[in-house]
């Protein structure tokens, strides 16, 4: 099921901190942001032309960076066009080719030409603070790994001033002064600072490194519950976390709600295929056992249905483990289940009766005359 947030990124005033500034600027003596128009649509072709070109990871990332920053320009009014998009590939296809986008917009592409260099990046949402300390401007920025390191831009800002780039890189401590993300995992510090306070939380701790690589080899489940987590051990009133916080946690119902829709959809698939083997003995026994089959082939068409009702029942024994189960009703389908049973254990039964019987019928047969 697709889902998005409708993030408004109004920044409405970029202030700028001493942070480090390029790495290399000797880069943009080299002709770095001159990409051939004729491949700028594409952020495959766009990724692919930067590697032919430069050698290093850092080198490539640096340029695809200028690209961006210079290539790409902010304007609000695109904001529900691009938030709108079908999926990540359209939106990011609409930048490329409108050359225009909201925060959101310029860190999906960027992180998108970094992934595409075999540089791991992630799109990091949160809220900004300028002069005026405003927390209640959404915002959007990306982490890349380069090496064992995680980092921290923001192309968005930086295409203000192009020239002048400081937000590429910038020390995580300094970063964390006007960049609040809505987990604090993305703060990349090991003691994150509360929401809208500035101030260390001595009481979490955590390898933010370790957390990460976690974090992204785990499902949208388990990253959703895990940012809920996270927030909670942090102070913060804003609206701002509040919606994030009711996003995220809506995330989980509708995880959950699906959960829940598959769990009864496979439980009634496995109590289907139970009733038909069933079924299919109560026929085979009423044709009087003909064709004729071993006991073993017999009692092989009732075994298999007992690892089918368990399985139904262990599927319907999870749903509403995450989100409660409004629609499904289990009480109805764990009666047929147990109903099923018993009668699966009536002719298994009877089975053993059936074949004691064969057994003393031809025994009596051999018997010699006295």
């Amino acid at each position: 099921m697709k889902r998005w947030l409708l993030l408004y990124c109004f920044v409405g005033m970029f202030h700028y901190l001493n942070g480090q500034i390029w790495r290399s600027s000797a880069l943009l003596s080299r002709n770095a942001i001159f990409i051939p128009d004729s491949i700028s649509h594409s952020s495959q072709a766009i990724a692919r032309f930067v590697q032919q070109k430069y050698s290093t990871k850092e080198d490539q990332l640096q340029v695809l960076y200028t690209w961006v920053i210079n290539n790409i320009r902010y304007e609000s009014d695109s904001s529900y066009y691009f938030n709108w998009s079908v999926d990540a590939d359209a939106k990011i296809a609409a930048t490329l080719r409108r050359r225009s986008g909201v925060c959101e917009n310029f860190a999906a592409l960027f992180a998108d030409l970094a992934n595409r260099i075999g540089v791991p990046a992630f799109v990091v949402h949160g809220y900004a603070e300028g002069g005026g300390r405003s927390n209640n401007v959404a915002h959007s920025w990306c982490a890349v790994q380069l090496g064992n390191d995680w980092h921290l831009c923001d192309p968005t800002w930086d295409a203000v001033s192009p020239k002048d780039i400081r937000y590429f890189f910038m020390d995580a401590r300094e970063f964390i002064s006007t960049h609040i993300p809505f987990d604090p995992i993305w703060q990349l510090l090991e003691k994150p600072v509360d929401y809208n306070y500035g101030e260390s939380n001595s009481r979490t701790m955590f390898n933010y490194k370790d957390s990460i690589k976690t974090f992204l080899a785990s499902d949208s489940l388990q990253q959703f519950i895990a940012i809920e987590r996270r927030m909670q051990k942090l102070k913060g009133k804003s609206n701002l976390l509040k919606t994030w916080r009711s996003y995220n946690r809506m995330n989980i119902t509708i995880i959950g709600q699906e959960e829940n829709m598959n769990l009864y959809n496979t439980a009634v698939e496995n109590y289907n295929e139970a009733i038909k083997l069933f079924n299919t003995f109560i026929s085979y026994r009423n044709n009087n056992f003909f064709p004729e089959k071993s006991d073993a082939e017999i009692v092989k068409m009732l075994t298999p249905i007992s690892s089918l009702l368990n399985a139904a029942q262990k599927n319907l024994n999870e749903i509403g483990r995450i989100a409660e189960n409004f629609q499904y009703d289990t009480v109805e389908l764990n009666q047929k289940i147990r109903n099923l049973a018993r009668r699966q254990e009536e002719q298994m039964t009877f089975l053993k009766r059936y074949f004691n019987s064969r057994i003393n019928n031809s025994t009596a047969g051999n018997e010699p005359d006295r």
